[in-house]
């Protein structure tokens, strides 16, 4: 099967899901099932069908529908110990990956999946995300979740720079509120991947994520953290 079918089948599903009311939007779309603690997909496989997320001690799919370059906010999570199941979209018994997970009533988790089904295989991986204490300024981290990219050299116009290897993210970095440069290129050869100015308001922290395939497409997704 060739990437072109392969993806043009998995934009259709997440099209059709959109049109129900089950997709993404711009990072300043409303969202509003969101919460301020939970759990949310970081969806970067461009090839991957859209997921869903349960709980082993809920009935109900917790985040519904996620799919590529999705930019929907934490969903709420019940406190407790208990497994994450991510799950392809409307198919519970179908999983992809599971994770256990003592949530707390103000935890905070990302599910990120990478990859895709042709050549590294799909990845997941669960990522706790510590939020800093609200400054004066803002927050940003990249998350590298695009195939064809080993390590991502991230920087933005505060002027710090991190590596962050496929399917790892970086640190947060401090900088000024306001119209802010992010920028990430390949380590390797210095191939600029992103390059893209976004709004972060003072007091909040925000993670970009870096998805899709260099060379075929690449998208660059704002999160809300705080």
């Amino acid at each position: 099967m060739t990437r072109g079918i392969t993806y043009s089948g998995a934009l259709i599903l997440s099209l059709l899901l959109t049109a129900c009311g089950g997709g993404g939007g711009g990072s300043t779309g409303s969202d509003s099932g969101s919460s301020a603690y939970g759990v949310r997909v970081l969806h970067a496989a461009i090839d991957a069908a859209p997921v869903d997320v349960t709980s082993s001690i809920g009935s109900a799919a917790v985040v519904s529908q996620a799919v590529f370059a999705d930019s929907k906010g934490y969903r709420s999570l019940p406190t407790g110990d208990q497994t994450l199941a991510v799950t392809k979209a409307l198919s519970p018994a179908d999983v992809i990956a599971s994770f256990p997970a003592s949530v707390g009533p103000r935890d905070r988790y990302s599910i990120l999946l990478y990859g895709d089904n042709l050549t590294f295989g799909l990845r997941s991986k669960l990522v706790v995300d510590d939020v800093p204490a609200p400054t004066a300024g803002a927050f940003v981290r990249f998350v590298n979740g695009v195939t064809g990219a080993s390590a991502l050299i991230v920087s933005s116009s505060s002027g710090q720079s991190q590596q962050i290897n496929f399917g790892d993210n970086s640190g947060y970095i401090p900088v000024s509120a306001g119209s802010v440069h992010l920028s990430a290129s390949r380590a390797i050869d210095g191939n600029r991947v992103v390059s893209t100015n976004r709004i972060l308001e003072a007091g909040h922290a925000y993670t970009l994520l870096i998805s899709g395939e260099i060379g075929y497409y690449v998208k660059s997704t704002l999160f809300v953290d705080e």
